[in-house]
């Protein structure tokens, strides 16, 4: 059974379970945990779900630590995970704990830790590495094609597409350069508007920039920001205009404003990691690739827009996915 730490209800089960093939657990078990500060909300929810379903396939117990925004308590909750070699992996999600995790990996080296979305200078440690940059191509393609198209409304004829990121971090600042990169590969005289709100947690902020981008003709803004993005979301509906969310499905935050979500499938990973462990076969140290071809990113289309993507949109879209799927197109990273 699930055990939480400073942590509501869970919320939900996993709504894609049937895109994940189970693994045999056989007899093996394992105890994992998990350390955020955002189960509640955003990237963090995916985590949730794919844990949920990993509990109900696999013999595993699971435990969940919040660490809410106490930097001072961040390495404390990990000695309390860590110190008695309990758990078969720790999974952590945040920039902000890296420091912590960093020191926890160092005094605890038997104890493996998987770091969700990135890469750190450690080489025995685990890593979900999601290839953001080609899932924000997607991205750029598709808005590159929608401010293009005439009779929508809420678009207007200025070609120029937005993007608000977080923290100005290599991890965001890969988002925008294959958001630039899909735009381009549409149409290379189209401009990306691009701010970075300094935070992940301020929604009024996300709101706020993404009102100064509709101010500067963009029809269609590209969030990657956490809570922060949610405001982005908010005022395309506020607005008229467009949003595209990012990591999760967040086509209900502003419906029929919310023309697509980029996600991350970070349910999936986490699942896949705990299947193995759980079978006996394990998890290496080093870095496992969640890219286009692996099914780890990807664009959904909102439904409440569907009838506003023409066809042709929808087919060149797939062809584009499928490109990247096999190299044909390679996509820009700056990690």
């Amino acid at each position: 059974m699930i055990r939480r730490r400073h942590l509501g209800p869970l919320l939900g089960s996993l709504a894609t379970a049937a895109l994940l093939t189970p693994l045999q657990a056989g007899a093996q078990s394992a105890d994992v945990a998990a350390i955020s500060g955002y189960f509640a909300q955003g990237f963090g929810l995916a985590i949730v779900e794919g844990l949920n379903q990993a509990e109900a396939d696999f013999d595993v117990g699971v435990l969940l630590v919040d660490t809410g925004n106490r930097a001072l308590d961040y390495e404390e909750q990990f000695i309390n995970v860590a110190q008695d070699d309990e758990f078969d992996l720790v999974f952590v999600m945040g920039w902000e704990l890296v420091n912590a995790l960093e020191e926890a990996h160092s005094a605890y080296p038997d104890q493996q830790f998987v770091f969700i979305d990135g890469v750190l200078e450690s080489d025995d440690m685990t890593y979900v590495d999601f290839a953001e940059n080609e899932g924000s191509f997607l991205a750029g393609a598709f808005a590159a094609m929608m401010t293009s198209q005439e009779g929508v409304d809420g678009i207007n004829s200025d070609n120029v597409v937005g993007f608000v990121g977080g923290r100005d971090i290599p991890v965001i600042r890969n988002f925008l350069v294959g958001y630039e990169q899909g735009v381009a590969y549409i149409d290379p005289d189209a401009r990306v508007a691009s701010v970075f709100a300094g935070t992940f947690d301020d929604p009024a902020r996300g709101s706020e920039l993404a009102m100064s981008l509709y101010g500067q003709g963009a029809d269609i803004v590209y969030n990657a920001a956490g809570p922060t993005g949610e405001g982005v979301l908010q005022a395309s509906g506020i607005s008229g205009n467009y949003s595209i969310g990012v990591d999760i499905d967040q086509c209900d935050v502003a419906p029929g404003n919310v023309m697509a979500s980029m996600l991350k499938r970070v349910d999936t990973a986490v699942y896949d990691l705990v299947g193995a462990q759980a079978s006996g076969e394990g998890v290496r140290t080093g870095a496992y690739d969640f890219n286009v071809a692996a099914g780890g990113v990807e664009l959904l289309l909102c439904p409440d827009v569907m009838s506003s993507i023409p066809q042709e949109v929808q087919d060149r879209l797939e062809q584009i996915r499928q490109d990247i799927a096999s190299g044909a197109i390679v996509v820009d990273s700056v990690l």
